[in-house]
């Protein structure tokens, strides 16, 4: 936990390197500034409209079912691609070299498993949350308690982090105290959560996810422009500015007893995460969950090549020396990389991006929190109401 909580705590310097020195210039980035509140705007914008849409429990929890199959991908997409995956891969990448792909590998197989093994069963089944499924055909109180306790343990877990980088990133940025910031942040997830619900949530994902995508795509590209466009030119100069062992596997993990555990933590990992789960209920029919899964593992699996040369990108044209001065997890890679490329305005998009991906990732979880108090604790176990069955029990 206390890694996870330093991994994210990363981001504090996410807008404010300077690649002049060797510290961070701790100062408002107005152009961060900008994108931020125009992303909150719209956010807030999308919440308007969304609440006027949410009147019953099904299109607070599922957005009435209305959302296609491919708004649906990008929206699983937007809540799986978190600030760790795009600033802590890259920046794993750029500090072990080759075994950084471990995460993003392991993370992408997981998919097929949902996609053929889950999907269409927790769509069929299923209500609000995945306590449905299990409850269909086994007790109905024990099992609404223990899946609610494990979503809402893992909702907690995943908060922390989040809510630590998000404070940490408003206190640098707009300058104002730590505290202050968690409580915007929190108030804004409320905001989406409690009057715009799932359609909202869907939304702000969406947005986030092309965001980043298009964020990652300008970085990557401009990187292979550097390069002549020759990934073999990029590897090249990694090999010559790092050492060979960046491009060969043993860096991170060279137990194969670890390495098989960790990937297996990994792919089935993402089974059992309450906000991924949640999104299978948004859609119509078990055809369009297969094929939100479908389109979510496209964009997931084309997102984590991008920062695969994101990473090595950062290793030759910003240097070891000094990604590792900023933090020694190297989170700040990617940022970096992007002052590099682009000076402060490429980097202050940069760093909205990371927020945006905050944001949608906290919604997701907030939403997650709230169905597992409201649905598997409070209707199913206290009201003792079994909604599958649509009866009381005794």
């Amino acid at each position: 936990m206390k890694k996870i909580i330093y991994a994210w705590a990363g981001l504090l310097t996410v807008s404010l390197p300077s690649l002049a020195g060797d510290e961070a210039i701790v100062g408002m980035n107005p152009l961060a500034v900008t994108f931020f509140l125009l992303f909150v705007v719209a956010t807030l914008g999308i919440t308007y409209w969304a609440a006027k849409r949410s009147r019953t429990a099904t299109e607070f929890y599922a957005a009435g079912r209305s959302i296609s199959g491919f708004q649906n991908g990008l929206a699983l997409a937007g809540d799986y691609m978190s600030a760790a995956s795009f600033l802590g891969i890259a920046g794993m990448v750029a500090t072990k070299g080759y075994d950084g792909l471990i995460y993003s590998i392991g993370f992408l197989v997981g998919w097929p498993v949902i996609m053929f093994l889950i999907a269409e069963p927790l769509r069929n089944l299923g209500k609000y949350t995945f306590a449905d499924v299990v409850a269909y055909r086994l007790q109905l109180k024990p099992i609404k308690i223990l899946a609610a306790l494990g979503s809402i343990a893992v909702v907690i877990l995943y908060l922390i982090a989040q809510m630590v980088g998000s404070g940490k990133l408003i206190q640098l940025v707009f300058g104002i105290p730590y505290e202050f910031a968690v409580v915007i942040i929190g108030a804004l997830m409320i905001t989406y959560v409690l009057f715009g619900g799932m359609l909202a949530t869907t939304w702000v994902q969406i947005i986030k996810a092309v965001l980043l995508l298009g964020g990652a795509t300008i970085m990557t590209v401009w990187t292979l422009v550097k390069f002549g466009f020759s990934p073999e030119s990029l590897f090249q100069s990694v090999k010559e500015t790092a050492g060979e062992k960046w491009l060969q596997p043993g860096g991170l993990v060279s137990n194969p007893i670890d390495a098989i555990s960790l990937g297996l933590a990994l792919m089935f990992g993402t089974a059992g995460l309450p906000h991924i789960l949640m999104r299978f209920y948004t859609v119509r029919d078990a055809k369009e969950a297969r094929k939100s899964v479908f389109f979510a593992t496209g964009f997931i699996g084309y997102f984590y090549i991008l920062t695969f040369v994101i990473g090595f990108g950062a290793v030759v044209l910003v240097g070891l020396e000094k990604i590792t001065s900023i933090g020694k997890g190297g989170n700040m890679a990617a940022p970096l990389l992007a002052q590099a490329l682009g000076g402060d305005a490429f980097l202050g998009f940069i760093a909205a991006v990371a927020f945006a991906t905050i944001l949608a990732v906290v919604a997701g979880l907030t939403l997650a929190g709230a169905s597992a108090l409201s649905h598997d604790l409070y209707v199913g176990v206290f009201r003792k109401v079994n909604l599958q069955r649509n009866r009381k029990l005794k």
